[in-house]
């Protein structure tokens, strides 16, 4: 797995971009950047108070390989790992992958035992395997607090105790005349959240029965490989590109978990 690090000297917040299907080796450095920047003073889940400039370790990770590995080999992955259920997701492809890196990046950092709070984020296919790289760290107490964000990802089953700490994004629908269209985004709409569940003794399909508890769209300019564009033609009429937006609605979610 290709890994891009910023080294910083002190490890208070882990900071982890995972992309997806197939993507160029630069696709998110935009978004590490610049999420790094707005989280170091930000308040966050699991710190004392507001980070106030302390360091902030980030790196982009690659869990089904970028553009230069075989696609259909990492549509396998992404497939099989989207269909996990709860109990298996030591099984998870992706995730399995993405706790091997940072397990090797804390190694080189020199940090053992719990770390305060990792913030996983995911687009497309990479958000699977942060769920499920969350869910571990979690269970494993190698994360103190941890938090994943899925965007333009597809759906698939967030672990009960992990709920409340997941996030997911999605670009909004956009009116067409008097009707209101789903998002332009497809991949967003693939997989379900959806699962059995009882009422008055009777089992009931519940749509979001396995869904996140915090699930927005942002109205981006274009579609699913345009999350994190930051140049004309990708703003709004207030002069925000998509990278701006992005940005805010995670930072504003991590905030009021606070």
């Amino acid at each position: 797995m290709r890994t891009i690090m910023s080294e910083h000297a002190e490890n208070k917040v882990e900071l982890y971009l995972l992309a997806g299907l197939a993507t160029a080796p630069l696709f998110m450095e935009d978004l590490r950047l610049a999420l790094e920047r707005r989280l170091r003073y930000a308040a966050l889940p699991g710190q004392a108070g507001a980070v106030g400039g302390a360091e902030i370790r980030s790196c982009l990770l690659y869990p089904y390989g970028d553009w230069s590995r075989n696609v259909l080999a990492q549509l396998w992955e992404i497939r099989a790992d989207m269909r996990r259920r709860e109990g298996k997701l030591d099984r998870s492809i992706g995730g399995g992958r993405t706790l091997a890196e940072i397990r090797r990046e804390r190694g080189k950092a020199d940090i053992a035992g719990t770390v305060g709070t990792t913030v996983l984020v995911g687009h497309s296919g990479g958000g699977i395997a942060a769920v499920h790289a969350a869910a571990t760290l979690m269970a494993s107490g190698a994360s103190a607090s941890c938090f994943a964000v899925k965007i333009g990802s597809p759906r698939c089953r967030i672990p009960e105790r992990l709920k409340h700490r997941v996030l997911s994004i999605h670009a909004e629908g956009r009116w067409k005349g008097d009707s209101f269209r789903r998002s332009p985004d497809i991949v967003s709409r693939i997989g379900s959240y959806g699962g059995w569940g009882i009422n008055r003794s009777l089992p009931v399909w519940r749509k979001d029965k396995h869904a996140p508890a915090s699930w927005i769209g942002v109205p981006i300019v274009g579609k699913h490989p345009d999350y994190f564009r930051n140049r004309p033609p990708y703003f709004n009429a207030d002069g925000k590109s998509n990278l701006d937006l992005i940005v805010e609605a995670i930072a504003a979610w991590l905030s009021a978990l606070k």
